[in-house]
């Protein structure tokens, strides 16, 4: 409902104080442990399959999103209702530039390479990235319609006073995280837990999106393949001439973005082989992505 003048002025004060305490605190990946966050945010309603729709190609990285979901859980929490999204905006710009400092400093201090870096994905050192995934992740400031990935995977919903979670978004928010509530050096960037519920989400919702990792992942069972290859075997089923009837360049980045993800998830192996990258699956990666499959909602 609409707050009182007083309730207003009392609402901005505490929004100022909240402000300040977020300029110290943000930075600091304390602020978004489990054993920080007190209380229940409110919640918004989950919603069902989108048999259309798909992450963002742009958006290649899901660990941010689970820092995004902990900071709405942090916030929401205290408030008991939806953040504003000027207040949300401003946090998670904040977030990603302090915890993408702090992740690439124990990147360089672990010799992680390139694809193991956990930093990518936080856009820390350049200011209009960072907006441009703070926008494909909660979507873009005014009215648009079109939904950000956090709704399109189900995890966030938005109303009229702004952003909370779903009953999924907060079950994800809750499951410790390896990087969040335990440093440890070379462990993937989500727990098994996770992993299960985060691809759980994908299968669920977004079915256009699992059939793409379906398709790459089959082209994969033979052993490791080569670009080429994947994009070859992308064009029979979506390419031109198909009922997508997808560019090349449209199909290279819906392969790059899933075959990102689906390393950092550790269901694929990228490497090196001279100038070329070849990709094959993890050891358990046909049992997990099977597993998923033959859940009952």
């Amino acid at each position: 409902g609409i707050l009182s003048g007083l309730a207003e002025r009392a609402w901005d004060r505490r929004a100022k104080a909240g402000d300040s305490l977020a300029q110290r605190e943000f930075g600091n990946r304390d602020f978004l442990r489990l054993e920080s966050i007190r209380g229940e945010p409110v919640i918004g309603p989950n919603i069902g399959r989108l048999e259309n729709e798909m992450l963002p190609s742009g958006l290649l990285r899901l660990l941010p999103m689970k820092h995004a979901l902990r900071l709405l859980w942090s916030m929401s929490s205290e408030t008991k209702r939806s953040l504003p999204d000027g207040e949300f905006r401003n946090a998670m710009n904040q977030m990603l530039r302090l915890n993408g400092e702090t992740l690439a400093n124990e990147d360089n201090r672990f010799g992680r390479g390139r694809g193991e870096r956990l930093a990518a994905g936080f856009s820390h050192l350049d200011d209009d990235a960072r907006s441009r995934a703070v926008n494909w992740m909660i979507g873009s400031p005014g009215g648009t319609t079109k939904l950000s990935a956090m709704e399109i995977i189900g995890w966030s919903t938005k109303d009229s006073e702004g952003y909370r979670l779903t009953p999924h978004g907060l079950d994800l928010a809750k499951l410790p995280n390896p990087i969040i509530d335990r440093d440890l050096a070379h462990e993937g960037p989500f727990s098994p837990l996770e992993r299960t519920l985060i691809l759980d989400s994908i299968n669920h919702r977004l079915p256009q999106e699992w059939n793409i990792m379906r398709t790459l992942i089959d082209g994969m069972r033979g052993g490791a393949v080569g670009n080429e290859r994947l994009d070859a075997r992308m064009a029979r089923k979506y390419g031109e001439g198909t009922a997508f009837n997808w560019t090349n360049s449209i199909l290279q980045l819906r392969r790059v973005a899933a075959v990102t993800r689906m390393s950092e998830l550790g269901l694929v192996i990228r490497r090196r082989d001279g100038r070329r990258t070849l990709s094959e699956l993890s050891d358990d990666a046909i049992k997990i992505i099977e597993f998923t499959e033959d859940r009952v909602d």
